[in-house]
């Protein structure tokens, strides 16, 4: 029930609604909102007040608009802290995530074609790379593309990318891994990243390279991850100390 003259406006009311049904479960992730005309008729408020609480729940990425479909309920923004050394399904996974990883492309790649400086490379040997495409709950998340240097990446072409977690299996075959570097940046979509993404051309991406090491400060793995923005946070937890 919404309440006229109310010191808060009606469009807040009814977005504060819809977002506490969407809480307690009554709407659910990927379900389509119901339409304007039904909104209207349930609430008996104006076309105006509708449309002003849906876009305020839209630009916060609790819903997302289908052109020609619908206003829908979105995925919970994933949150994931920095502490911890983990590959992507291994991030993933933690939260019990039903997840769906699909090999773009991969295969080796001569070394001096725009070779990661972070893997300290300086001979003439093919690097092997691959670019996953990951979704959570069937809803596209994230593209990972990672590089190896030739004698890791004999062994990655072997595994079955679609499922292994790259790390672990590494760690199988011996490799004592022992630290990572990682910096996180913004950027914007371009359109190969936006069509595989299903994401509009232009929206903000979360960026993460990272490279990790072994034993030696040696690096086997140079990774640049493109998140959408709207699905994906990273938390860091920070302690104050006496100065």
């Amino acid at each position: 029930m919404l309440f006229q003259g109310h010191a808060k406006p009606l469009h807040e009311q009814l977005k504060d609604i819809i977002k506490q049904k969407i809480v307690i479960g009554e709407l659910k992730p990927g379900e389509v909102l119901p339409g304007e005309r039904q909104l209207i008729d349930m609430y008996k408020v104006s076309r105006v007040t509708v449309r002003q609480a849906i876009g305020v729940l839209v630009n916060d990425g609790i819903l997302y608009r289908q052109q020609g479909k619908g206003t829908f309920v979105a995925h919970k923004r994933i949150e994931r802290p920095l502490a911890k050394l983990l590959g992507v399904a291994e991030e993933l996974k933690m939260d019990n995530l039903t997840i769906d990883i699909s090999v773009i492309s991969k295969g080796f790649m001569p070394s001096m074609q725009a070779i990661p400086k972070e893997l300290q490379i300086f001979d003439d040997k093919p690097l092997f790379y691959v670019t996953r495409l990951i979704k959570s709950d069937a809803q596209p998340l994230l593209i990972d593309r990672r590089f190896f240097p030739q004698s890791v990446g004999l062994i990655v072409q072997n595994l079955d990318l679609s499922k292994d977690t790259i790390l672990n299996q590494l760690e199988l075959y011996g490799f004592k891994i022992s630290h990572g570097v990682q910096s996180i940046s913004a950027d914007k979509a371009s359109a190969e990243d936006a069509k595989l993404l299903h994401y509009k051309s232009g929206k903000p991406l979360l960026v993460a390279k990272r490279t990790i090491y072994v034993e030696g400060n040696i690096p086997i793995d140079y990774s640049c991850t493109h998140y959408r923005a709207d699905r994906y946070e990273y938390r860091i937890d920070l302690q104050r100390s006496s100065l």
